[in-house]
């Protein structure tokens, strides 16, 4: 497999032009490359850290076995409960 640098035409959010490659792109994000002066964050591909590559959830047992005892004691009290 081959990554490359062409993608779709997208719009910067940093300077509002459409842009063809990633490298001119992530540019814009610079301080240095947008009019703004400031510095921009790539944010929406990053996993997260709950997640794994296969979208179902990494469980910690012991924080579930927390949680729902929590819940059963809850309503061992009566809380939540609708008249």
């Amino acid at each position: 497999m081959l990554i490359t640098d062409t993608i779709d035409p997208v719009q910067s959010m940093a300077d509002g032009k459409f842009y063809s490659s990633k490298q001119a792109l992530r540019r814009t994000y610079r301080a240095d490359g947008n009019p703004q002066g400031k510095e921009f964050i790539e944010v929406g591909n990053d996993q997260k850290p709950h997640e794994q590559k296969r979208g179902s959830y990494v469980r910690n047992p012991k924080k579930t076995r927390d949680v729902i005892e929590k819940a059963m004691a809850a309503v061992d009290r009566g809380e939540g409960m609708q008249a």
